[in-house]
């Protein structure tokens, strides 16, 4: 079975559950797939592992006519269900800070891919030749989040400012949706080549 496979998801009850959520449309996380210009390798190859991130699940609400900032339709929310193992920790049982930050960083920017790909938003976060980046990330911990276990990650589009720049608010739940760690974080669009 692929480490990313949907069937793993399955035998965590809690998962299960929220897969079967059809508010929500399961996608390919491909910042999982490994690319030969080394893009994404972060979670495509070093976090991908089963003593690491042994599952990374990508779902976004389905839009509707008026959801979004200022009801422009869209793509306004994800959710990304991780499969964590021991290697990430900073105290025994318990997943580093930086990692915690890592995470958000990663599934807010997703929320931003998912809106481009699917076309489902009037912006346009990653038009080709355009890159957006993190201007800011602000985050809060919590709780711990523990490890090894399973966690889901949500993030949410709050505004968009002249079709270059993005607020989006993550937040880390655990198994009783217990909010472990926040962030709010700020993308813009690069104006340099990256």
């Amino acid at each position: 079975m692929d480490i990313d496979d949907a069937a793993r998801y399955h035998s965590i009850p809690w998962v299960s559950e929220l897969l079967q959520d059809t508010a929500f449309v399961t996608v390919p996380s491909t910042n999982r797939d490994t690319k030969s210009s080394t893009e994404d390798s972060l979670f495509s190859v070093t976090l991908k592992s089963n003593a690491t991130l042994s599952g990374f699940l990508s779902q976004y609400r389905r839009p509707t006519p008026t959801s979004g900032p200022g009801g422009t339709g869209g793509i306004e929310e994800v959710r990304m269900i991780f499969i964590l193992g021991s290697n990430l920790n900073g105290y025994p049982g318990v997943l580093h800070g930086g990692i915690v930050t890592t995470i958000l960083d990663e599934c807010t920017g997703l929320l931003l891919v998912l809106r481009s790909k699917y076309k489902a938003g009037d912006d346009d976060a990653l038009a080709p030749g355009s890159k957006t980046v993190t201007a800011y990330l602000n985050t809060n911990f919590l709780r711990p989040v523990p490890t090894p276990g399973a966690i889901v990650v949500y993030a949410k589009l709050e505004e968009t400012k002249e079709n270059r720049k993005w607020k989006i608010k993550g937040r880390i739940c655990d198994e009783d949706d217990q909010i472990l760690a926040t962030a709010e974080c700020l993308y813009v669009k690069s104006r340099s080549k990256i």
